[in-house]
């Protein structure tokens, strides 16, 4: 990830293990900062590599930093470049070594995420080499189990089903969702309650005799 580069902040919380309404308030109290990006009508808050390497530091060092100290901490982590490890604050010097191992980790498996998807402009994501929507596989993921899903949909594999799961929390679904049973599922259990059978003929009653 280049310094020019930022995520939404459902991608960022992706990343870095984090809800994104816990991003929303670090932004809104003044924790970190987000660049802005219109889509439509709506603007889109995102996480540049500076706030993302912050925050994982922060989790590390928040029963030792003050409002204050975050605050220095977290300018002098916006004043280094892609490359340096090292921050320093006064006499303190922090490596970020693991922070960024674990950054990269995160980025890494939400790029694989994408390769794994075909998204296009317009329409719903599809799983790679299918037509089978992503959102809709982790719809069924609600209620329903991996195995469960590969014997409802034969094409895919545990690998695919689990991308699909993992890609919707980094990217979900606008709009209306799918349902959380499948098609093929839900026929079947009705067909288990008889919903379908045959109702039985109804006698006709004896003609009563007229004395």
């Amino acid at each position: 990830m280049s310094a020019a580069e930022a995520l939404t902040l459902t991608e960022a919380g992706y990343v870095l293990n984090r809800s994104p309404s816990a991003l929303n308030k670090a932004v809104d109290t003044g924790l970190i900062r987000a660049r802005q990006r219109r889509v439509g009508a709506a603007v889109q808050r995102l996480l540049g590599p500076a706030e993302m390497r912050f925050l994982l530091v922060a989790d590390r060092l928040e029963k030792d930093l003050t409002p204050a100290g975050r605050r220095r901490l977290y300018e002098a982590i916006r004043q280094l470049s892609a490359d340096a490890h090292r921050v320093t604050l006064g006499e303190l010097v922090l490596d970020l070594g693991k922070v960024d191992a674990d950054l990269n980790s995160g980025l890494r498996r939400l790029e694989e995420l994408r390769r794994r998807v075909k998204a296009d402009d317009g329409g719903d994501p599809l799983i790679k080499d299918t037509t089978i929507p992503v959102h809709m596989v982790a719809a069924l993921a609600r209620t329903q189990s991996v195995a469960e899903i590969m014997a409802d949909f034969p094409s895919l594999t545990a690998e695919q089903v689990e991308a699909a799961i993992e890609y919707a929390k980094a990217y979900p679904k606008r709009g209306r969702p799918y349902p959380a049973r499948s098609l093929k599922r839900t026929l079947a259990e009705l067909a288990d309650l008889g919903a379908f059978d045959e109702e039985a003929p109804i006698a006709e009653a004896a003609p009563r005799k007229v004395p």
